[in-house]
């Protein structure tokens, strides 16, 4: 069982790491024009933790790639995991959970979904803003690489997009840069 002063290191982190995404998205600018609420407003976006509300909102989905509800039980056996719910204003938009391996040296993305049907307004940015903010923990816990644990196969060219390449052990994986 963890020092209690452990666990709420991590948990500091965590919420440091969700208030640094949250601060990073604040300085994009604000959409101008005739569409501003079907556009996308940085100031509608919420990183939350995956708690009840979030996993209320999500039994809403359907076609859920993912079952989220495993979360509790990694929440409550891994120490220094990362999980992060995404909300354009009440609308749960999407999910990830990320965990860095024992040497902190990997920083794995083991789920991260967007709300099913592309009907959300966050559409085409959940990856975005989730790796967004899984840099920032990676970086506060020390961690060198980012990468996807079991990329589902449609995601991969998005995760290229974004700097993800299939390394030499055919991890899709993204070094960070020394800060």
């Amino acid at each position: 069982m963890p020092r209690p002063h452990t666990f709420l290191r991590y948990q500091l982190n965590r919420s440091k790491t969700r208030n640094l995404a949250s601060a990073t998205l604040a300085r994009l600018p604000t959409p101008q024009g005739q569409n501003v609420d079907t556009a996308f407003n940085p100031q509608r976006v919420r990183f939350e933790a995956i708690d009840g509300a979030a996993l209320n909102a999500y039994h809403t989905w359907e076609s859920s790639h993912f079952s989220w509800d495993d979360v509790v039980q990694w929440k409550a056996k891994e120490l220094m995991y990362f999980d992060l719910s995404i909300w354009s204003d009440r609308e749960l938009c999407g999910l990830c959970f990320a965990n860095p391996n024992h040497s902190r040296k990997r920083m794995r993305v083991v789920r991260l979904e967007a709300r099913p049907g592309g009907t959300h307004s966050l559409r085409g940015y959940i990856a975005p803003l989730a790796l967004m903010a899984v840099e920032h923990y990676a970086q506060i816990v020390g961690s060198k690489t980012i990468e996807i644990q079991e990329p589902v196969q449609g995601a991969v060219p998005t995760y290229e997009k974004l700097g993800f390449v299939f390394d030499a052990s055919g991890r899709l994986a993204k070094d960070l840069a020394c800060t």
